[in-house]
């Protein structure tokens, strides 16, 4: 790919931009709360722009475009899931979440079904962050490879390199501001000019419809397992995800997280047209592409103009950065709070904050080296939605929805889905929706039992 010094100019830019602010926002994280929840205190305008930028990363730009440039308007169902799902948390469970002083979902299963329980659930959440966050640097390295013919494992560590090190140093409030950062960039980028330049290219919207196989024009084109299985796997995911639920923390209030992650699901329903558009358009120029994982690099870089381009690419990596910053947090709140602090005898003589920071810098770690396993970033998401979905979904809504339960039931529902969807995955395959199905389908007859033959029963905690 050969890009203007100019292109290049704004990527540096913006990459130093976003290293500044990252590092100038770390003098606010003073206290535990400070670093992994923004003290509790952001107001709508900061709550909308980071729940945005938090949910729509590398998979549904690089992801979401290759769907395109594979299956046509059939491939908004990725995004448009997402946007489903942060519209259902905005009803359901943001009013809740807003009354508790808890830093993580597994927190939540502990009140329902005892510490055991918590241990289970932070399992599985751990994997699903931690593979989430994998999905975004390898996303990050596609890009970075794609814009500078970097070699693809460098471009994965200086990438993640640099959102390891500002999560690290400031936590939420450094992502907090590099997310409102980004959020401006690709809604900028993607949002607007990348669809609008690459409709242009293909001599207009008519002339882009008229070229498309007929199949395009279908949201039905990528056939109804594939649709649903993006259904089942965000809609859950997004209701229940410990990235989500740790976002909902830092609204001031209930008001602010309520229309603050209905308005972010609205975004995301216009990110995912957006996306697919680029991607169609891309497939009628550039038809024989060697992988269409790389539609959206090739379609940005070859058919924008000077400048637009490097403002483009810069936001396919805000993107990418916003929801990988999230998720490393999230992924060492888990470590910390639910299995470290909550568990082990002995602590490290260290103030709360250092000791947090020293997690997110080991989750970091332990992203990058997983980032060369997994090299693939559908899969990726199937992987880490697919034991969010299928295993933890059941127990965790029923503990909203149930004024009385037994405590032992989310337990037994944990461990019968885990195994169910962990046996799935290996002999059906990750692309399927018969892991989350089976799961869930699992877990509910379990947790159905278990309530059915226990006479111990307590009341939920949101109730």
């Amino acid at each position: 790919m050969v890009l203007s010094p100019i292109d290049y100019v704004i990527i540096a830019l913006y990459f130093i931009a976003i290293v500044a602010i990252g590092f100038a926002a770390a003098r606010l994280s003073k206290t535990q709360e400070d670093y992994l929840v923004a003290g509790r205190r952001l107001s709508f305008p900061l709550f909308f722009g980071c729940m945005a930028a938090l949910t729509l990363g590398g998979g549904s730009t690089i992801g979401s475009a290759e769907l395109g440039y594979e299956h046509g308007l059939g491939g908004i169902w990725l995004n448009l899931s997402i946007g489903l799902g942060l519209v259902l948390a905005g009803f359901l469970v943001t009013s809740k979440l807003s009354r508790l002083r808890a830093l993580s979902v597994n927190e939540v299963v502990e009140k329902s079904y005892g510490p055991t329980a918590r241990v289970f659930s932070s399992v599985l959440t751990l994997v699903y962050t931690l593979t989430l966050s994998v999905v975004q640097v390898i996303s990050i390295g596609t890009i970075i490879n794609g814009v500078v013919g970097l070699d693809p494992t460098l471009s994965m560590v200086a990438g993640g390199g640099i959102v390891i090190l500002y999560t690290f140093v400031g936590g939420m409030w450094s992502v907090t501001m590099t997310d409102i950062v980004q959020f401006v960039v690709k809604t900028v980028g993607i949002l607007i000019l990348a669809p609008i330049f690459c409709i242009s290219a293909a001599g207009g919207w008519d002339a882009l419809m008229a070229q498309v196989p007929e199949s395009f024009l279908s949201v039905g084109s990528m056939g109804f397992d594939k649709s649903f299985s993006y259904v089942v796997l965000y809609v859950p995911g997004l209701i229940i995800g410990q990235d989500i639920w740790q976002r909902i923390f830092t609204a001031k209030n209930e008001k602010v997280s309520k229309r603050g992650t209905i308005g972010a699901g609205i975004y995301s329903i216009l990110y995912a047209l957006a996306t697919v558009v680029i991607g169609m358009s891309v497939a009628v120029l550039l038809p024989h592409l060697d992988d269409p994982q790389n539609a959206f690099v090739v379609g940005v870089s070859t058919f924008l103009p000077v400048g637009v381009r490097g403002l483009v690419l810069a936001a396919a990596m805000a993107a990418t950065m916003s929801v990988s910053s999230g998720t490393i947090l999230a992924s060492s709140t888990i470590l910390y709070n639910d299995l470290y602090a909550r568990f082990a005898k002995k602590r490290l003589k260290l103030g709360e904050v250092a000791v947090t920071r020293l997690f997110a810098l080991l989750i970091g770690v332990v992203v990058m080296i997983c980032s060369l396993w997994i090299n693939d970033v559908l899969v990726g998401i199937d992987i880490c939605y697919g034991y969010l979905s299928g295993c933890v979904f059941v127990p965790l809504v029923a503990s909203f929805v149930l004024k009385r339960f037994s405590p032992h039931a989310g337990l037994y529902a944990l461990g019968a889905s885990a195994v169910v969807v962990t046996a799935c995955f290996l002999v059906v395959g990750t692309s399927s929706s018969v892991p989350i199905v089976a799961g869930m389908a699992t877990g509910l007859a379990v947790y159905a039992a278990a309530n059915l033959f226990s006479k111990q029963k307590t009341p939920s905690p949101f109730h």
